[in-house]
């Protein structure tokens, strides 16, 4: 009896070690729009083939996850809404394509490395006219032992609100009505 309480014990030691990692709370402030042109209409999607934002690598074929507490569409549509207006109907719509967007983490004996990376494709069109890019960004950190999440969480905001404000500030995407020749 005295063993199987035993086992019993230390396997819920072992399972209680090997939880999950908590959600990532991510947000991005809201860019600042410097141009004139606003976006008539705007559609934010995921395309990433995995759902995590947090990938900790432990061995060969192992690996923790951890999404993000809100859908990153959600977050870059908020971040973007300052492009927007909606009084202008000038037909400029953004598709907005969330191609990558993944901190990986590798844990070593005393140290830790981080590798924040995001790609973003954006398809402006109006009328027939039609202009399209990636933006992207990568951050690498390393500290000593294990990261906290809050560094994690405010490098990774810190990286998405470059890319962000890369995208609201380029005059390609604004596809003038009339073009110079």
């Amino acid at each position: 009896m005295f063993r199987i309480i035993l086992t019993a014990t230390f396997a819920l030691f072992i399972s209680a070690c090997q939880s999950q990692p908590d959600p990532l709370i991510i947000s991005a402030d809201a860019v600042t729009n410097s141009l004139n042109t606003k976006v008539n209409q705007l559609k934010v999607e995921d395309k990433r083939s995995y759902s995590y934002l947090y990938r900790h690598k432990k061995e060969e074929d192992k690996a923790e996850f951890a999404p993000a507490q809100r859908p990153l569409t959600a977050i870059v549509e908020e971040a973007l809404q300052p492009v927007t207006g909606s009084s202008s109907n000038n037909g400029l719509t953004w598709y907005v394509t969330i191609e990558k967007a993944l901190v990986d983490a590798t844990l070593h004996t005393i140290k830790y490395e981080l590798e924040h990376s995001v790609t973003i494709r954006v398809e402006a069109m109006r009328a027939n006219r039609r202009y399209s890019n990636f933006y992207s960004g990568t951050y690498s950190s390393t500290g000593g032992l294990k990261p906290a999440q809050a560094t994690i969480e405010r490098q990774f905001k810190q990286l998405l609100n470059s890319v962000l404000s890369d995208i609201a500030n380029d005059p390609k995407l604004r596809l003038p009505e009339q073009e110079d020749f």
